[in-house]
């Protein structure tokens, strides 16, 4: 049986900022709002959601015999992510200008798997958000946070301006977590009022066919039907900056989320000439190749 005390310690040495673990129980109310949300066409050439439905509110499904889950949050924060000059004409999501975190915390994930001795085939499954898992519900019944208005997970220390990795392990665990029962966003509509397509839902969702981030980052879909991004070249982070939990939040501590770039030092004109071999030499490890790769 796994401590909870040594999950704590292996987590917490392998860079994340807070934690948490559930039983790997099946999230049957998660998965009626999600059908719902797909019944209603909200996910827009995002065709990858409507597959392995059952796997992805059904931790067991994706390892057989799985009996935990540890979810980690990791803080991205750093100083360009309350300020995207507009006129600049080339934002860019300020998680985009670290690492691909895909790698970060798939690698975070294994060393705390190792810490735990929890190696072995068949026994832990490493997950980040190209696994279809239900994250932010298992984020937040793992004390971590709620699903804010902008259906972002919010966590009151850290804000939303964070990402999720998770172990999926055979073992249970001698003490699991308390679902996180508060919610941050009554009273407020900031980021309803901010997007600038309407793109946020009043269930907590997103109208994705509206929502600027997938509009840049899925291939060829940017400039469909006109659609305007409002100066944003990469993802986007308006629902964000403008949320009162993340004026205060702290800047990320684990050097993995430090920028590569300055997103300021390149405008819509530099991007709109590079070639996908000149993004390799210059941003090859950030998430923004994939605007460069078909």
């Amino acid at each position: 049986m796994l401590k909870s005390e040594n999950i704590s310690l292996q987590m917490a040495l392998a860079g994340f900022d807070a934690w948490g673990v559930v039983p790997a129980a099946e999230l049957s109310d998660a998965k009626v709002r999600f059908e719902s949300w797909l019944e209603e066409g909200n996910d827009y050439h995002l065709d990858y959601l409507r597959r392995n439905l059952d796997k992805r509110f059904n931790p067991t499904l994706l390892l057989p015999g799985a009996r935990s889950v540890v979810v980690g949050a990791v803080a991205y924060k750093n100083l360009f992510s309350l300020t995207h000059p507009e006129p600049h004409g080339a934002r860019i999501a300020s998680y985009a200008l670290a690492e691909d975190y895909h790698l970060t915390i798939k690698a975070m994930l294994r060393s705390v798997a190792e810490g735990l001795g929890v190696t072995e085939r068949g026994k832990v499954k490493i997950c980040v958000d190209s696994v279809p898992l239900a994250e932010k519900s298992l984020a937040q019944r793992a004390g971590i946070g709620w699903v804010g208005r902008n259906s972002l997970v919010v966590s009151p220390r850290l804000g939303s301006m964070m990402l999720l990795g998770e172990l999926i392990l055979t073992e249970e665990c001698d003490t699991y977590s308390t679902p996180y029962e508060g919610d941050g966003c009554v009273g407020c509509g900031r980021c309803l009022l901010r997007c600038p397509t309407g793109a946020i839902l009043p269930n907590r969702t997103l109208n994705t066919s509206l929502c600027i981030s997938n509009r840049t980052i899925e291939q060829g879909l940017e400039g469909a039907e006109g659609f305007d991004t409002h100066g944003w070249f990469f993802g986007c982070e308006e629902c964000q900056s403008c949320c009162p939990h993340n004026q205060d939040s702290p800047l990320y501590a684990n050097p993995k989320m430090a920028p590569l770039f300055d997103p300021q030092e390149y405008d819509s004109n530099f991007w709109a000439k590079l070639t996908p071999s000149e993004a390799e030499s210059l941003f090859g490890k950030s998430p923004v190749m994939r605007k460069f790769k078909k």
